[in-house]
């Protein structure tokens, strides 16, 4: 059998800071526009759009009446703060796809406008770009076989610090 092994190129320096820079300039601008929108809920800036369509208008009048949409606005603040300050990007990351697959939902299914429809892919695609700029993080989570549950391994990934310094 004939295996060929692929030598694997180094990222250069160059690629890397692009690559850094995108991942930087999407995560400020996603950030920046989930706090803001997180905070105009709390304290009006502009009037919250109540969507497009009678079924919008009903779906989010019920998530206000409920109160379950001022959690996901204090959600939106919360990752909208940790993307802006740099500190848990993944955990923000990942409590974000959520309100993101909600927001494309509603702007997908419920508003039949074309400019519904664009912010549908806008911020998942953000969301996803953010995502691909800490894959190495969520690539443990994606194991097929984990092994049992370890108190022990939990206390040496503890004692090791094997998170990344800020």
């Amino acid at each position: 059998m004939n295996t060929r092994v692929e030598s694997i190129q180094p990222v250069t320096t160059q690629d890397s800071g692009v690559f850094r820079v995108t991942i930087y300039a999407v995560q400020f601008f996603f950030g920046g526009w989930f706090l803001y929108n997180g905070l105009n809920f709390f304290i009006t800036f502009f009037p919250q759009p109540s969507g497009s369509s009678g079924l919008s208008h009903e779906l989010i009048k019920a998530l206000i009446d409920t109160k379950l949409f001022a959690v996901v606005k204090g959600l939106e603040m919360a990752t909208g703060l940790a993307f802006l300050a740099n500190r848990f990007v993944p955990l923000a990351v990942v409590a974000a796809f959520p309100i993101s697959f909600s927001i494309a939902h509603l702007n997908l299914i419920a508003n039949n406008d074309t400019f519904s429809h664009v912010i549908s892919f806008i911020v998942i695609g953000l969301n996803a770009v953010i995502a691909l700029g800490y894959l190495d993080r969520f690539i443990p989570m994606l194991a097929y076989c984990t092994g049992d549950p370890s108190l022990s391994r939990i206390r040496g990934a503890l004692r090791s610090g094997n998170s990344p310094t800020c």
